[in-house]
């Protein structure tokens, strides 16, 4: 067995852990059964808990399984040990959250129960795949963000811990709001009837199989993502193969929804080709922003970077690629392919070039922050930046009735002068050169004194 996974186990399970979760299920079901009404029946009761043990506390467990090691001052120990980075992984995910599976196993018996003798037994099998799918999802979700608050040599204090957490409770408030369109009893958030099928590339599907195989793709996808990021820990070299197929994996996925798209009426016009390639840019382009933020921006790697790009060493700098490097690479062809499909419409042309000119004026902001002089200011600083880009700074010219000036801050929709593509790559080149000249000062050695 997995040492670290066994090492959990014995600190998780012990027999008087797993008396105590059985006794105090067992009583809470026999209460609400006692008490009597819908809303208090075991089953309900048995959802409820099993969110509260199996994504709450469980997301809160999994965030503390890496990060609870730093503070006791034992992870250095383990980062020495001969365990992989596979072993670590799962050694930590699902021995950290073991008592949590072990209180859902009980609250699921309980469900699944109810289940077969109420309902038709796909239904239930439906279900009990998407209860573990959204446990898993939030806790992998919460280790991935602790994994990375650890790449980025962070503190670890209670509130950074529960943002830890907070990632594992979005992921699992989101898995809960696309799940919630297919249930048959009508979808608790939107009050609408239930979603039979989802047309994807223009075939249409069962709504719960459809959503069920996603679940099963994005928590695959969830999981190697922590283990690449325990292998970066471990001071062990990630390929850019997998983040490939990922990109390839999210455009495939996200194109194919363009029939949701041809339903507003301003894509009246574009055929079924242009809004895959709209949509899968748009969703490279958001991917960039995400990573750009999550990597760290390591000036003596983009030096690297550069020197084997001028020495001819294609291949090998295509190898160092990061991972929001390779986004925005595919944000580019992919927006020059949809460009060269609407090459007759200039207002579309016009609003996508502008669109690319901001995005390389704000990822070169990021890596403009983190080489300048000085106490390191993080991300925070970038994020801090693009906020009065965006909102502040538009809200001032839209106050002084300056609506003209907002080609200077985001695209604007409806035009068709070129003005505002010009004005976002003189943003983008500027910042961008900054940049690049910053990176390339940091890296000159210091004068000697005298």
């Amino acid at each position: 067995m997995n040492p670290e996974l066994q090492r959990n186990l014995w600190l998780e399970l012990t027999p008087r852990r797993l008396a105590t979760m059985a006794i105090i299920l067992l009583l809470i079901f026999f209460a609400s059964g006692l008490s009597g009404g819908l809303s208090y029946r075991p089953a309900s009761v048995a959802v409820l808990l099993y969110y509260f043990i199996v994504v709450i506390w469980g997301a809160r467990n999994a965030a503390l399984s890496v990060v609870g090691e730093i503070r006791d001052r034992t992870w250095d120990l383990q980062r020495l040990s001969s365990l992989g980075a596979g072993e670590m992984t799962w050694g930590k995910l699902f021995g950290a959250t073991a008592y949590n599976w072990y209180g859902g196993a009980l609250c699921l018996a309980v469900m699944l129960a109810y289940g077969f003798a109420h309902s038709d037994p796909v239904s239930v099998v439906i279900g009990l795949v998407y209860y573990l799918a959204v446990g898993l999802i939030a806790q992998a979700a919460a280790l991935l963000a602790s994994l990375i608050a650890v790449r980025r040599r962070q503190s670890h204090t209670r509130l950074e811990i529960f943002f830890y957490q907070l990632a594992g409770l979005i992921a699992a408030v989101a898995v809960f709001a696309i799940w919630d369109m297919a249930d048959p009893a009508g979808s608790i958030l939107t009050r609408k009837p239930p979603t039979d099928f989802i047309v994807w590339w223009g075939h249409a599907y069962d709504a719960r199989l459809f959503l069920l195989a996603s679940l099963a793709l994005f928590a695959g996808w969830t999981l190697v993502a922590c283990y690449r990021t325990m292998r970066l820990e471990l001071q062990m070299n990630n390929g850019p193969l997998v983040w490939l197929g990922f990109l390839v994996f999210i455009g495939i996925y996200v194109a194919g929804f363009d029939a949701w798209l041809s339903r507003d009426p301003a894509m009246a016009d574009w055929d079924s080709a242009a809004l895959r390639l709209g949509l899968a840019a748009t969703a490279y382009g958001l991917l960039t922003y995400v990573m750009v933020v999550l990597e760290p921006k390591d000036r003596v790697h983009y030096r690297w970077l550069a020197s084997e790009t001028a020495k001819g060493h294609l291949v090998k700098a295509a190898g160092g690629l990061q991972a929001w490097m390779m986004s925005y690479i595919a944000t580019l062809i992919f927006s020059g392919l949809l460009i060269w499909w609407r090459v007759a419409d200039v207002e579309a042309i016009v609003l996508i070039a502008a669109g690319l000119g901001f995005l390389t004026r704000d990822i070169s902001l990021f890596v403009l922050i983190h080489a300048l002089p000085g106490k390191r200011r993080g991300d925070f600083a970038a994020l801090l930046a693009l906020f009065a880009l965006y909102v502040l700074a538009p809200a001032i010219v839209k106050g002084l009735d300056l609506k003209g000036a907002l080609i200077f801050f985001y695209p604007q929709p409806g035009a068709e002068s070129w003005l505002g593509p010009a004005i976002a790559w003189a943003e983008a080149v500027f910042v961008a050169l900054l940049a690049a000249g910053r990176v390339a000062i940091a890296g000159k050695p210091a004068s000697a004194p005298a």
